[in-house]
């Protein structure tokens, strides 16, 4: 979002529409905007070719996980590098395409995010990315190479993790 005039990126977010996820189009229309100029997360877009709208975006930051559920697969755990229970991550915090995006896009955008994830390696450390999904999201995921880590405290999202 960085770059864009004020005005004209308030009328694209505005005009984002994904009827698969309205928490996904409240976030970018009512949070994005603030989480960016508090630098808590940095939202990616994802713009037509005209660049006239928005056909998805993607919220990158960094958010630590505690591991909790003694069931984590002990091979999952070495990964993490977990100290006193807590693992370093990156964070997927949003990814959602609009409404009319074309097939494939949301792969265009968790690629890219994987791609900022591997600089972030290579300038601070942590290989651990994470994201939280609906059930209905897990097999999406897992055919992207994420794996399955435990559900959240809520026990209404799924926590999920690629190394790199």
């Amino acid at each position: 979002m960085n770059g864009m005039d004020k005005e004209e990126l308030l009328f694209l977010l505005a005009d984002f529409e994904c009827s698969r996820s309205k928490d996904s189009e409240r976030f970018l229309r009512r949070t994005a905007l603030k989480h960016e100029t508090k630098s808590i997360s940095r939202t990616y877009l994802m713009l037509d070719i005209d660049k006239s709208r928005i056909m998805g975006y993607a919220t990158l930051a960094f958010k630590c996980l505690d591991v909790k559920d003694p069931n984590v697969e002990p091979d999952l755990i070495e990964l993490m590098n977990l100290n006193e229970g807590i693992a370093q991550a990156y964070l997927v915090g949003q990814l959602a395409k609009a409404d009319d995006a074309a097939p494939g896009s949301g792969k265009i955008m968790l690629d890219h995010a994987l791609r900022i994830f591997s600089k972030g390696k290579d300038m601070f450390g942590c290989r651990m990315i994470r994201l939280d999904c609906r059930d209905e999201l897990v097999d999406y995921y897992r055919s992207n190479k994420f794996q399955l880590i435990a559900k959240n405290e809520e026990k209404d999202l799924n926590q999920m993790a690629i190394f790199i």
